[in-house]
């Protein structure tokens, strides 16, 4: 899933970084996320630079909406929502109600 970066990011190798690629993850990744840190701010950087091939130093430099819209997409990727293959797509509101619904319930506990 590509996402265009609304505030691009200079990285430490000199590269200016216009947009992210996020892949789908594995749950290994998520235990070697929770491995790496007992901190869940710490984990989900570790996991989102694992899914975006850059240090966690690089996804600390994201601008705060650029790190919204990663964890947006993150998000919808996790629920199987990521079809449209970019960050831009939109679902129809009917579609989103449904899903939303559906993850509260299986959520709640």
């Amino acid at each position: 899933m590509k996402i265009p970066l609304k505030f691009p990011v200079k990285l430490a190798t000199g590269q200016t970084l216009t947009e992210l690629t996020l892949r789908r993850g594995k749950r290994k990744e998520m235990a070697l996320a929770a491995k790496y840190s007992e901190d869940p701010g710490e984990q989900e950087d570790f996991l989102l630079a694992t899914l975006t091939n850059l240090t966690v130093e690089d996804i600390g430099e994201l601008d705060l909406a650029d790190s919204k819209r990663l964890m947006d997409s993150f998000r919808s990727m996790v629920e199987g929502r990521d079809t449209a293959g970019n960050a831009g797509a939109q679902r129809p509101a009917a579609e989103q109600g449904n899903a939303d619904a559906g993850l509260g319930a299986a959520t709640a506990g």
